[in-house]
């Protein structure tokens, strides 16, 4: 356990992911984490969660205690090349995107808006380094080696009694370790490009999110069980649907019982779909109610083939039972096949490479 922190971790080796992952707060030195939390439900609160933060200015934070950033001049918001309206410090160098369009909203009310979130949140991890209770997160950036993270665990722990851990990027399994420096060192298989940080490998980040959480707190290190498919067996066999021939939209798929469910995990459906050349729909997707986290919609242009769709959302709380299937849009659509249908407690979807042995059958047929 961290020095002198005051957090029980004990029954933390059986922690459902989304509490796991709330336990790590990212301090750069960019958003790939913030999103490897979202892809697994959750929407902690973060003063650098989705911030780009080189670690000079970093240090220069912790060791001011942030005192300067968000104030007088300090913030200025710009339209960025992406069409958002981007937020960045002039004397931190942080930036980070506001999630509002360009010319949708009055960039001096939205730097007002940042300026008070900002201090809201910079007093937050201040509080959040105090108590000791969370593993410091950073992905390394290339300039970055053990004299920067030594530098980066004195800064941390001038505030508190806090846990670090350093993640670069190599080739191979996730790993941790404890550093002769006092911080801890993780790999991943891969980091994700600046440019398309969305594009996060998962399953490396969680494993090594289980096995940090295992080493930090002295605690089993046990792989996690594979996630088991929620729908009875004669939901995978290849079927055949036809949309109502008025309907903008037609749904196909059972009615699932949440009353056992986690309604804080993120579950994935999965299905292998069949477009012939005749479907005259406007698309195919996979659908969790209403509700989606990340997706991918079935290719129109993919026709006579098996091609793989799916969804991954959390469950809502007020509902007792939920609809999960396909959706297929657009009038008089014609009919088209799916396979392989797998619903399950994971933030990844299925990843079976080829739909069911019945389902390739019936395409040589």
């Amino acid at each position: 356990m961290p020095p002198d922190s005051p957090y029980d971790a004990s029954g933390g080796e059986n922690l459902p992911l989304h509490a796991l992952l709330g336990r790590f707060e990212s301090i750069g030195d960019n958003c790939e984490f913030g999103l490897v939390q979202r892809y697994a439900g959750i929407e902690p609160l973060g003063l650098l969660r989705f911030s780009a933060s080189r670690i000079d200015p970093l240090l220069h934070a912790l060791d001011s205690d942030f005192e300067l950033y968000g104030r007088g001049d300090d913030l200025f918001v710009y339209p960025h090349v992406t069409g958002y309206l981007f937020c960045r410090s002039r004397r931190y160098e942080f930036e980070y995107n506001t999630g509002h369009l360009d010319g949708s909203d009055d960039p001096a009310a939205v730097l007002k808006r940042e300026a008070r979130k900002v201090g809201y949140l910079k007093r937050r991890l201040l509080e959040d380094l105090r108590l000791g209770e969370k593993i410091l997160l950073r992905k390394a950036g290339p300039e970055e080696g053990p004299t920067e993270a030594a530098a980066l665990l004195r800064a941390l722990r001038r505030h508190g009694p806090s846990e670090l851990l350093v993640v670069r990027a190599t080739d191979g399994p996730a790993t941790v370790r404890r550093h002769e420096g006092g911080w801890w060192e993780g790999t991943v298989a891969r980091f994700a490009p600046y440019d398309l940080a969305a594009a996060v490998h998962l399953p490396p980040w969680l494993d090594l999110c289980r096995r940090t959480w295992s080493h930090v707190y002295d605690l089993p290190d046990s792989a996690p069980t594979p996630p088991r498919n929620l729908l009875p067996p004669l939901d995978r066999r290849p079927r055949r649907h036809r949309p109502d021939p008025g309907a903008d939209q037609t749904v196909f798929g059972p009615l699932i019982d949440l009353e056992p469910r986690d309604r804080k995990a993120v579950h994935a459906l999965t299905c292998w779909v069949w477009i012939p050349k005749g479907y005259r729909g406007e698309g195919i997707a996979a659908a969790i109610g209403d509700r989606r986290i990340r997706w991918r919609e079935a290719d129109l242009a993919l026709r006579d083939r098996w091609q793989k769709v799916h969804v991954t959302a959390t469950l809502p709380e007020e509902h007792r039972k939920l609809r999960v299937g396909l959706v297929s849009r657009g009038r008089d659509a014609g009919f088209f096949r799916s396979a392989g249908w797998v619903f399950a407690e994971s933030p990844e979807p299925d990843a079976a490479e080829r739909p069911p042995l019945l389902a390739r059958l019936l395409a040589r047929g």
